[in-house]
């Protein structure tokens, strides 16, 4: 008791709770990674149990909101980072099936249920259902190399159901975001917004593909400033996204997917890769996790407790349902599609992030905004939990890639 009050009492210095929120988020980094949860939960947590929702030793102020700001820019930056583009061509039909249905029935099921009875706008239902609907890429790798599933046909099944999951997340994201600045909702709005988010990435594909190899080999010896050049692109892509009347973050996710291999020096890519995932991942990605609990409302618990549920049903429900109806196509045997389905539902940053921007625009409050960070929390933990317990059996249903290979 008396160490709380001796902390109150220190100045309200940026510097000061600059140091608390780093310490905190990296002990609970630690913490979360010794009981094998993803760290981001971890961070979340510490923001609510040590920020203004309970104790009050953290709280925001500028200094935080600008390393929040960029926090997510980095975020979505390195998990175009993650994603190979051209792997969209390679994944096959089997994939792109699980993740069209992981991410169309839980968005139809969010927005139909929000609109229709909790009287939710049209853009907010919309905000709700993607937040239903995202695959975190991140959550799913981390889930299954923990589980020792590299080796099976599961894995490239989820990692490229992931892939569509995400291009579909941002392709309609910002559409959303487009219709959250107009008064009125309208089809031919609606149809403007979606050829204009057509365009954008017709564009920044179109540069990545075609314009940005040939820049690229002028930064890709020891000599240039490979991680400079990263950077510029990805606020070059974002520029020209808030130019479309998209968010920034959208072209920060475009340009992180045209820094591969395949166009840059292997050895440039890994040190580019490096720096990213400690800026990312050990400085401003924390900040950002730590500050979205600064909006967390727990009144949500006794005012909104059905509503969270009934959310909370659709978003795993919804999403083992589409991404079982694309297993079972596919031809998948049952143990297969329930561990693809289980896999799917880890949401983490990408829900998180999408939330942050609906909050800045007014789109959805803090009780909604409350509801989105609890069910991002609660379904991230949601797939190595079902599948820790799925496979308790062992793995003898499972098809292998590589039946020579050596487990982990």
């Amino acid at each position: 008791m008396e160490l709380m009050t001796t902390i109150h009492m220190l100045p309200k210095s940026p510097t000061i709770n600059l140091l608390m929120v780093m310490c905190i988020v990296w002990s609970a980094g630690v913490l979360f990674r010794k009981i094998k949860q993803p760290p981001v939960l971890g961070e979340l947590l510490a923001g609510i149990i040590f920020g203004p929702c309970l104790l009050n030793i953290i709280h925001p102020d500028p200094t935080l909101e600008v390393l929040a700001e960029l926090g997510a820019f980095f975020l979505m930056f390195y998990a175009g980072l993650e994603t190979n583009p051209f792997d969209l061509q390679r994944m096959g039909r089997l994939s792109f099936m699980v993740g069209f249905g992981g991410f169309i029935v839980p968005f139809i099921m969010g927005y139909l249920v929000c609109h229709f009875f909790f009287a939710t706008t049209v853009v907010q239902s919309m905000f709700i259902g993607l937040g239903l609907s995202v695959t975190a890429i991140a959550v799913n790798a981390r889930v299954l190399n923990d589980l020792c599933l590299q080796r099976y046909r599961v894995t490239p099944v989820i990692i490229g159901a992931s892939i569509v999951d995400d291009v579909l997340c941002f392709a309609l994201f910002s559409a959303i975001i487009e219709l959250a600045t107009v008064a009125h909702f309208n089809w031919m709005t609606m149809g403007h917004n979606l050829i204009k988010v057509l365009v954008f990435f017709a564009l920044t594909i179109w540069i990545g593909i075609h314009v940005f190899p040939k820049l690229s080999r002028y930064f890709s010896g020891r000599e240039t400033k490979g991680f400079t050049f990263a950077l510029i692109m990805a606020l070059l892509f974002g520029l020209m996204a808030e130019v479309s009347g998209l968010h920034i973050i959208i072209g920060a996710y475009m340009a992180g997917l045209f820094v591969r291999e395949g166009i840059v020096d292997r050895d440039l890519l890994q040190k580019i890769n490096d720096r990213f995932v400690s800026i990312t991942y050990g400085f401003l990605g924390p900040i950002f996790f730590v500050s979205l609990a600064f909006h967390m409302n727990f009144n949500i618990f006794s005012d909104h407790a059905g509503f969270i549920a009934l959310l909370l049903l659709l978003a795993v429900v919804g999403k083992m349902g589409g991404a079982m109806i694309g297993t079972y196509l596919g031809k998948m045997n049952h143990k297969e599609s329930m561990v693809v389905a289980c896999a799917m539902n880890g949401r983490g940053a990408v829900e998180l992030v999408i939330a942050s921007v609906g909050i800045k625009l007014g789109v959805i409050d803090d009780v909604l905004f409350s509801i989105l960070v609890v069910i991002a929390f609660l379904t991230t933990l949601f797939p190595p939990v079902s599948l820790s317990f799925l496979l308790r059996k062992g793995k003898k249903d499972l098809q292998l890639i590589d039946p020579a290979g050596k487990d982990c």
